[in-house]
């Protein structure tokens, strides 16, 4: 997963890009949607990419499928995140039940590729000014791994597993295990 500061930083890259990119064939709405969506519900890209619109109501998403044909009833969203994906569907003509959520800007349903591409520019953008020690590398997946993560430390591994989407706990074990840092840390406040 990712450390604070580096949540922080991609953060104000989606910031700097909804006020930079003005070009017609960039879409920072959208990008600031799909980072807030894998960062704060703990998705992963082909479940984000499969939602449709009927699927959004206002308290998050319902109905998700998820792997291994497993379906989650409801899906929280943050307040932060609805707000993104109210202005982003606001954007876009024809919206249908059956609409993709998430689209392109051929209005094709965004693939798992173009969600990696977003992640690679948002990355991109919060390592303009940074020294190559400190870059920020960002695939999708590791998202999910932040907020499980997150969970798992804050409210348990049980909780973790109930958002994750997985069958078994002990696959949640892996977002749950500890960085080299903060075993380190551990160890030194031990004693």
């Amino acid at each position: 997963g990712l450390i604070d500061t580096e949540v922080i930083r991609l953060r104000s890259a989606c910031e700097i890009r909804l006020n930079a990119c003005t070009k017609k064939l960039q879409n920072p709405l959208l990008e600031c949607v799909v980072f807030s969506i894998l960062l704060h519900t703990g998705l992963r890209e082909s479940e984000l990419v499969s939602l449709n619109v009927e699927q959004y109501h206002s308290g998050g998403f319902h109905n998700v499928k998820r792997k291994g044909n497993k379906v989650t009833r409801k899906v929280p969203i943050i307040s932060d995140t609805r707000v993104l994906l109210d202005q982003y569907l606001k954007t876009r003509d024809n919206l249908f039940p059956h609409s993709p959520l998430l689209v392109s800007r051929y209005n094709n349903r965004l693939g798992t590729r173009d969600v990696a591409r977003i992640c690679s520019r948002i990355a991109n953008q919060a390592n303009a000014h940074l020294p190559q020690d400190q870059k920020i590398r960002l695939a999708p997946h590791m998202l999910r791994h932040t907020f499980l993560k997150r969970v798992a430390d804050k409210h348990g591994l049980h909780v973790a597993q109930n958002l994750s989407g997985n069958v078994s706990i002990k696959e949640i074990f892996r977002y749950a295990k500890p960085s080299n840092a903060q075993k380190q840390e551990i160890v030194e406040g031990l004693f």
